[in-house]
């Protein structure tokens, strides 16, 4: 056993060192644009003089306090049919529900119904317990296979509904 979950561990450790060596070659290869773009913005750049630097960065600061000084002025005195408008969600009248509605149980089992489930629950049991058995168990579970928790929830509910 201890063998399977080595060799299960060593694959997620080479999934693993797979995935970080991946990540790691794209940050390299990011690093190298940024390296490559700023080593060009720098040679284009180099000429500039401190004024031509001022009169840049005064340029980018009026026109991208004009664009929100623009927008802020169209949000308050722009066409009020233009705002968005929230709308309340309705369901379609032709549409399809996928699923039925779920079973509500308001009845309490009765005695006699829970002892057969329960003579159900222990035949099982023994059918998995024996070699002969085992094989008609398996056939059922495949066949049935929400048998065994739907069994487990209606003895819950019987108990629940006991206790009350």
């Amino acid at each position: 056993m201890k063998f399977t979950f080595k060799r299960n561990s060593q694959k997620s450790d080479v999934v693993e060192r797979a995935k970080n060596n991946l990540w790691q070659k794209f940050e390299q290869a990011n690093l190298r644009l940024q390296y490559k773009c700023a080593h060009w913005l720098e040679r284009k750049t180099a000429h500039f003089s401190r004024l031509n630097w001022i009169v840049i960065l005064l340029a980018f600061i009026v026109f991208t306090g004009g664009c929100s000084i623009y927008l802020i002025v169209k949000s308050f005195s722009g066409n009020p049919t233009e705002n968005i408008t929230v709308i309340p969600i309705t369901k379609p009248a032709n549409a399809i529900p996928l699923k039925e509605k779920p079973l509500e149980l308001n009845e309490v089992i009765s005695k006699t119904e829970f002892e057969k489930i329960a003579s159900f629950r222990k035949y099982m049991d023994s059918l998995d317990r024996s070699p002969t058995g085992k094989k008609t168990y398996d056939s059922i579970v495949s066949e049935r296979p929400g048998l065994l928790d739907s069994l487990t929830i209606i003895e819950n509910y019987y108990y629940s509904h006991l206790k009350n």
